[in-house]
């Protein structure tokens, strides 16, 4: 994809994040509203883009694919966890701030802003193998980010394998299954499914927009760490995925480079303040991480479409 098509589907994205923003500063959305678009688009309208993306034809050479992304998610996420442990054990000294720091730089916004804006670079295809290399994400998530934030923290609860049961899984399998084996929805189901997809980057931009309006803001630009943090986030990693699949796993194919490189580089998951809190970690730390990696990105993401 051209760089200016890149900046063009970019600036779209922002300008719906603007938008989402002014109308949270408004309070034309509520947190109520924030929470509410939050379980449609996690519930409904992403499952719904990703069972939407996954229904294309069968090809032996999609298949090797499928298999391929979903084995390179490993060493990925695994040099992602080696980071982060390096980082927080030079840098940071607080037990519970090193489990934020470490989630920040594992987990990506691979929902909320990684299908949206590979879906804009590269079309629908992307979209079907972004879906199966976030499978290991899903995963993940709900197992080793929940670990983390509960370092420092005391507790000792017994993790929920049922939370491995989640809307991203679910459509993830759903979606595999109707690929490999050609099973076809009616024409009505079919047009309802991508309809219900289609309304996913946008909810998604403008609820970013609005979960940052609820940030303060003064306090949120004068921690040095975040930022180290975030340029290992935005650029650091993704380099190194990029140097790491070109280079030593030598592939040529650019939308099966794109893929992980470009979800390496989305900013922190805007889900993590919100695990913070709950798991009683410094939801505010990973706040202040959210907004300026997610600001940054807007310049970072087309470094990276260029570096491809």
């Amino acid at each position: 994809m051209e760089l200016r098509g890149v900046y063009t589907q970019l600036g779209v994205l922002f300008l719906l994040i603007f938008f989402g923003y002014i109308l949270g500063k408004i309070k034309v959305i509520t947190s109520a509203g924030i929470e509410a678009f939050s379980k449609f688009i996690v519930k409904v309208a992403l499952p719904a883009l990703i069972i939407s993306g996954m229904m294309i034809p069968l090809t032996s050479e999609k298949l090797y694919n499928t298999m391929y992304i979903l084995m390179l998610s490993i060493p990925t996420y695994g040099l992602a966890y080696c980071i982060a442990i390096g980082f927080s054990k030079a840098f940071i000294k607080d037990l519970s701030q090193r489990g934020v720091y470490r989630f920040a730089i594992v987990f990506s916004n691979a929902g909320f802003m990684g299908y949206p804006v590979l879906g804009a670079m590269f079309g629908k295809e992307a979209i079907f193998y972004t879906a199966v290399y976030n499978i290991m994400f899903n995963v993940l998530l709900y197992t080793l980010g929940i670990k983390l934030l509960k370092i420092g923290n005391n507790e000792k609860n017994k993790f929920d394998f049922k939370l491995l049961i989640n809307p991203g899984v679910v459509a993830s399998i759903i979606g595999l299954i109707l690929f490999i084996s050609g099973l076809e929805f009616p024409d009505f189901l079919t047009q309802a499914i991508d309809y219900a997809g289609s309304t996913c980057t946008p909810l998604s931009m403008i609820t970013i927009g609005a979960m940052l309006s609820a940030l303060p803001i003064k306090s949120m630009f004068n921690n040095v760490k975040v930022y180290m943090a975030a340029a290992i986030r935005l650029i650091i990693f993704p380099v190194l995925i990029l140097l790491l699949l070109r280079y030593v796993f030598g592939i040529q194919d650019t939308l099966l480079i794109a893929i992980p490189v470009i979800v390496a580089g989305m900013p922190v998951a805007s889900n993590a303040a919100m695990m913070a809190k709950e798991y009683n970690n410094n939801a505010e730390l990973a706040s202040q991480i959210i907004l300026i990696s997610t600001l940054f990105s807007g310049i970072t993401i087309p470094f990276l479409a260029y570096l491809l």
